[in-house]
């Protein structure tokens, strides 16, 4: 995985909303990681659409069990299209621009994290050896800022 990358990005991130170059009130998203049991496993994003600028994002790994992550990256083609690797059962992250996230969140963990996003259509999902391929993904809307 790519650690560094995504702690250098969350990092700029901080600084750029602590020098007061962006609004002060970030958005907030609530994230739920699950295994689902009898449903399957499931990310969802509350709310689904949000304005450009900091997004502060509340992520819960609802496994008793299982590790989860959070990535979210720019992506505006069918959710089951990131490059991936059957062997490894993960998306190829070295293949994929602007990767933001959290890696590796203990069952029943949560975390918060903090991202300045533009004007897009995301993807966010988890790598964690084949959860990506059993639906840990989720679209995410960023608006324009008004």
């Amino acid at each position: 995985m790519k650690r560094n990358a995504l702690q250098a990005a969350m990092t700029a991130g901080l600084l750029a909303v602590s020098t007061g170059a962006l609004p002060a009130e970030p958005s907030t998203v609530t994230v739920h990681l699950s295994d689902g049991g009898s449903k399957g496993m499931s990310l969802t994003l509350v709310p689904s659409t949000i304005p450009a600028g900091p997004v502060e994002f509340t992520i819960t790994n609802e496994s008793h069990t299982l590790k989860h992550e959070f990535m979210v990256l720019p992506w505006s083609g069918a959710g089951t299209a990131l490059p991936y690797d059957q062997k490894t059962q993960q998306v190829k992250e070295a293949r994929l621009g602007d990767l933001q996230g959290v890696e590796d969140l203990n069952p029943r963990e949560t975390v918060t994290a903090r991202f300045v996003l533009k004007p897009g259509r995301y993807i966010a999902f988890c790598n964690e050896p084949g959860h990506y391929r059993d639906a840990m993904r989720a679209t995410l809307v960023v608006d324009a800022a008004k």
